[in-house]
């Protein structure tokens, strides 16, 4: 089965901004598959010749599922993007997504896109292998996200075996039918599946494709226009019992707090978090009487505190752990 399988066709009407990406990905797959068909024994070689599915442990369904008046956040790794350039040199993805467990994280996105997004495979190991050491803890090992832009069975099965508990599927990418079969790989493979819209005709192909996991991207992937209006709009459309991710345009505490009172159950976070920890030297920068302080933790404890949308000042959600953002975190210290 992994030996031959036809290109798999770009959906009508696609967004330009998503034909060239969607082509290297193509190129992509067919080293991946060239490589998988070459030895026998190769790892993703196995698990798609598998004749059982992969029990699923749904931890990423899981971790992300708060309820209503709650907000988990899912932390992302990325080094810069197509619509934003350079964010963030972020020199060890391992040890940010220590920053991100420690800071109360539900769950950790790695890019893996390297052109795009300046990601990469090892970057998602690193991450699974530094979370996996948290196992026997409380809290223990953030799920880990593989984020790219998914065409092909084989994506699935290789972010399976380096460890992710989750993958990303854009129905603007993949359409109807594609959509739905690479959820069921995916939960054949043992993950979940996070399937993102941006209107309304791409949330009923979610829907009808059975998402458990629905991200609502506020990115308009033709204007590049970023609005929390998107999130508004769809998320009374998100059936009961789906889990409800809000995506992009995440800036302060102030637009979490929004998405939480509209009742997403998280948010991804990636240009924001990367920004503030690159400006606070991931954390490293230290003087002879203070640790250094990593921004990206303490923008976390502001966006899942119980600050109020309609009273809390944005501007008071201090990355220390200060003002409405930090009402049930005083910070942290080291002496």
């Amino acid at each position: 089965r992994a030996a031959a399988r036809p290109p798999a066709a770009t959906p009508p009407d696609v967004p330009d901004v998503l034909v060239g990406i969607l082509e290297r990905k193509r190129h992509e797959v067919d080293q991946l598959q060239a490589a998988v068909a070459a030895d026998p024994d190769h790892p993703v070689a196995r698990l798609v010749a598998a004749s059982e599915p992969v029990p699923r442990t749904r931890h990423f369904a899981k971790a992300i599922a708060k309820p209503a008046g709650t907000l988990s956040v899912i932390a992302e790794i990325k080094r810069k993007s197509p619509s934003r350039g350079a964010i963030a040199a972020i020199p060890n993805a391992a040890n940010l997504s220590r920053a991100y467990h420690d800071a109360g994280a539900a769950a950790i996105s790695v890019l893996t896109d390297l052109e795009g997004f300046g990601g990469t495979m090892d970057d998602l190991r690193g991450v699974v292998q530094l979370q996996a050491r948290y196992r026997g803890n409380f809290p223990g090992p953030c799920p880990v996200l593989r984020k790219d832009f998914t065409i092909d069975e084989l994506q699935i099965a290789e972010a399976a075996v380096a460890g992710a508990d989750a993958v990303l599927l854009i129905v603007a990418a993949l359409g109807a039918e594609r959509t739905a079969e690479l959820q069921a790989a995916a939960h054949r493979f043992g993950l979940d599946a996070l399937v993102e819209v941006h209107d309304e005709a791409e949330l009923e192909v979610a829907i009808g494709a059975g998402a458990e996991i629905i991200g609502v991207n506020n990115r308009d992937l033709r204007t590049f226009e970023v609005s929390l209006e998107t999130a508004e709009r769809l998320r009374p459309k998100i059936p009961e019992g789906v889990v409800a991710v809000a995506e992009s345009g995440i800036k302060d505490a102030l637009d979490a707090w929004k998405l939480r009172d509209m009742g997403y159950n998280a948010i991804l976070v990636g240009e924001a978090l990367c920004a503030a920890a690159e400006e606070s030297g991931m954390g490293t920068a230290s003087t002879m009487y203070q640790q250094g302080y990593n921004m990206a933790k303490g923008l976390i404890k502001a966006f899942t505190s119980k600050g109020s949308a309609k009273y809390g000042n944005a501007g008071a959600a201090m990355f220390t752990g200060k003002g409405e953002g930090a009402k049930e975190s005083l910070g942290e210290m080291s002496i």
